[in-house]
């Protein structure tokens, strides 16, 4: 039986790509378009791996991350989450007239020290961190990594 993987991203493009990426190399994905939706489709049938984006409408990954780790019946479940937060605040930067006046200056050091609270060894930290975009083969790799391959004999 094929692994199931839950992949939960605001953008359907994102969530489309990854569930192919997932489905041609054996796994099983689940799609959910928000946290609340990944939420429920983790409470009908827990998936093996949960790919969760960071930031999302409706229920952030952070906080949906917390909620599933402080509750038996999925805190077992690994969670790769993925990050395009970095490279949106880059670009908005590079955009600034004036270095004097960077814009989220405050919005970036908040999601770095979350972040970063996250990748920190303890209780509630992810499994694994990968910035999007992801290069279909690097993906698959590092479910690969947290979960095994698609039918679970670890190679």
């Amino acid at each position: 039986m094929a692994k199931r993987v839950l992949v939960v991203d605001d953008d359907q493009n994102t969530v489309k790509y990854h569930s192919a990426v997932l489905s041609e190399s054996g796994y099983e994905p689940i799609a959910a378009y928000d946290g609340v939706e990944g939420l429920r489709k983790a409470e009908i049938s827990p998936p093996d791996l949960i790919v969760l984006d960071v930031m999302m409408p409706k229920k952030s990954g952070f906080v949906l991350f917390k909620q599933l780790k402080k509750d038996d019946r999925f805190k077992d479940i690994p969670v790769l989450m993925l990050t395009a937060v970095a490279g949106v605040l880059d670009e908005q930067e590079s955009r600034a007239e004036e270095a004097s006046e960077r814009p989220y200056d405050s919005l970036r050091q908040a999601l770095r020290k979350m972040i970063e609270e996250l990748r920190e060894e303890g209780p509630l930290r992810p499994e694994m961190f990968v910035d999007k975009p992801i290069d279909a083969d690097e993906f698959v790799n590092k479910v690969k990594d947290v979960i095994g391959d698609s039918e679970g004999d670890g190679t």
